[in-house]
């Protein structure tokens, strides 16, 4: 009995939906019941595509017709070679079709194909950016003109490479090839090309990729601070208009993160946003970006830290009876997070009343006397994510957004107080790890604060109770500098032998010889 042939079609895949909103055009194998398919590396639009004739119609007919009509002719000419044969299947005639028959992949169709895989697949938005900034590149150096895949040549890549210097630093011109070998490597992998054009490629003349160090001094994080106050007021939710008048701007501009005529997550102005997370950063202890949109208020611990230095002065001024009598306690937050980047873990420790500033803007404050219901432990610290539609992709998207928002007007800041160098949000993280490293903390607390390095500081980890790590991010502010400290003992020396004058002009000398023990005893310790 003669076995029917297979059929062989042209469809438009409906089913998927590619980047740029257009479907993949496919041959569809049909035999015994079963259905494979082998793309063509084309795609249009549904308006653009006609079931009955199997073609594209339109203005892009010319251009995509053709392949579709040679990869049918190679197909059928291959089914046609079958009869008289029993041992295949759709599966076997869709990967012969996919050796045989050369691809007709262009270098756009294989960006998509990638940016789609790393979205859909994966889930690594950041990665799929990368491609899609790419992609956005070469279409603009190629004014929109698509290319085979065998004319990326290593002299275009060169010409490439010239075009870029034009409009970039190096370290962007080596992520941008780093991207776009990738491609080339997964293209030969899936045997679209036989041989990638960077085997013979080199650059013209050697990248220079050493990242520009960004940590801002003490002056310039001082002067920061003032900045916020002196605008924004000491509780965070004044306007004291001192350096020109505030423009209020709203910072979720665009349709994608909130749409328009909807209530502003915050009532602040964008500046003050993005200044007040900088800080908050600076504060936690260099918390990345994307590690402070993740916490919510359940990650809070409100810890009570007892003031050993009044202690011991209260102790050695009145006695120990009076010291526990008398003792003070502040509220402090405790944090334990893992940072995104390296899943590192970071114990956060800071005196909760030097975020009042930054906190209070947001609402996001947090006393010993609040009672959060199970709800508002659920609510994200800062307003970037929204815990009733917090998906991956929403995510993706505000963090893009946020980064460039918060680096505006960071920048529109540094410009306005004269820095010699624009600011970027990353810069709090090295500003912290920098002012911890002058003042001659501990490389091994510096790296536990951030979240670096753990099995090289595992034997310290016991060492460094609460008291050390806030004594150590004391020093990230002035009033922990030896500077500042050395002036403050100045003034107090001063202090000293003005009372020792005025004691000896008295004749109290049995007071002046206590008030003496008392002070060797604060220099001592």
């Amino acid at each position: 009995m003669k076995r029917n042939l297979p059929t062989i079609s042209a469809i438009l895949y409906t089913s998927k939906t590619l980047a740029n909103g257009e479907h993949p055009i496919m041959l569809r194998v049909c035999y015994n019941g079963k259905r494979k398919y082998k793309s063509l590396g084309i795609s249009c639009k549904p308006q653009e595509w006609s079931d009955d004739k199997q073609r594209v119609k339109g203005r892009r007919a010319n251009s995509l017709n053709p392949i579709i009509t040679k990869e049918l002719a190679d197909a059928q000419n291959y089914v046609l070679s079958l009869e008289g044969r029993e041992d295949y299947s759709a599966s076997t005639i869709v990967a012969d079709l996919q050796k045989t028959a050369p691809t007709r992949l262009t270098l756009f169709a294989l960006f998509e194909e990638r940016i789609e895989f790393f979205k859909t697949e994966k889930g690594k938005y950041n990665t799929a950016t990368g491609y899609r900034t790419l992609l956005n590149r070469i279409k603009k150096y190629t004014n929109g003109k698509d290319l085979e895949l065998f004319e990326v040549t290593t002299n275009w890549l060169r010409s490439f490479e010239e075009y870029l210097r034009c409009h970039y630093v190096d370290n962007s011109i080596r992520k941008f090839f780093d991207c776009f070998q990738a491609i080339f490597n997964y293209a030969t992998t899936k045997e679209y090309i036989k041989e990638t054009p960077f085997t013979t490629f080199q650059f013209s003349k050697k990248l220079n990729c050493q990242t520009r160090k960004r940590a801002l001094t003490l002056q310039e994080m001082t002067s920061l601070m003032v900045y916020y106050f002196n605008r924004y007021g000491r509780l965070g939710i004044e306007n004291n208009d001192v350096y020109s008048e505030l423009s209020e701007k709203q910072y979720w501009v665009n349709q994608k993160f909130k749409p328009r005529g909807t209530t502003k997550l915050t009532t602040i102005n964008a500046e003050q946003f993005s200044l007040a997370l900088f800080l908050c950063s600076y504060h936690f202890q260099g918390m990345a970006l994307v590690d402070l949109a993740n916490l919510k208020k359940k990650d809070i611990k409100l810890i009570e830290v007892v003031d050993n230095d009044k202690f011991i002065k209260d102790s050695a001024e009145y006695g120990y009876d009076y010291a526990m009598a008398h003792i003070k306690k502040s509220e402090w937050y405790e944090i334990y997070v893992t940072r995104q980047k390296t899943t590192h873990p970071t114990r956060v420790i800071i005196d909760a009343r030097s975020l009042l500033p930054y906190l209070n803007p947001f609402g996001s404050y947090i006393s010993i006397d609040d009672k959060l219901d199970d709800d508002e432990l659920e609510d994200y610290l800062f307003p970037i994510f929204d815990k009733n539609d917090d998906t991956v992709e929403k995510k993706f998207g505000r963090m893009a957004y946020m980064n460039y928002l918060v680096n505006v007007n960071l920048k529109r800041i540094a410009r306005r107080l004269g820095f010699s160098e624009n600011i970027t949000f990353y810069s709090a993280r090295h500003s912290y790890a920098s002012a911890l490293y002058h003042a001659n903390v501990p490389m091994g607390l510096i790296a536990q604060n951030m979240g670096r390095n753990p099995a090289e500081i595992e034997t310290y980890l016991k060492e460094f109770d609460i008291h050390n790590i806030y004594k150590a991010n004391e020093k990230a502010f002035i009033v922990g500098q030896d500077d500042y400290k050395n002036i403050k003992r100045e003034k107090e020396n001063l202090g000293r032998d003005k009372i020792r004058k005025e004691l000896e002009e008295k004749g109290e000398l049995e007071l002046l010889n206590r008030l003496e023990g008392l002070w060797r005893f604060f220099d001592d310790n």
